[in-house]
């Protein structure tokens, strides 16, 4: 048993799919126009409302930015700031 080598694990997750599904998510739940990762940046990313683009670390935090950059629009148009 000591000089049997354990053979090598095999399995490979293929992120690709995973990846698109939460990008769907995200624009299901949160109604951006875009959503996608960036394999450079290893940032997720959203184009919302095709007038901001927002970048987040993990999807939450895109959804977040998301969130924001709403709130900042609206700000702008109701004469703020």
């Amino acid at each position: 048993m000591r000089g049997e080598r354990l053979p090598d694990d095999t399995a490979v997750i293929d992120p690709v799919p995973i990846r698109a599904l939460e990008a769907r998510r995200i624009e299901a739940r949160y109604g951006a126009t875009a959503v996608w990762f960036g394999y450079f940046t290893r940032h997720w990313w959203a184009l919302v409302d095709l007038a901001w683009l927002v970048e987040g670390k993990t999807p939450d935090r895109l959804g977040e930015a998301i969130v924001a950059a709403r709130r900042r629009d609206l700000l702008r148009a109701a004469g703020g700031t």
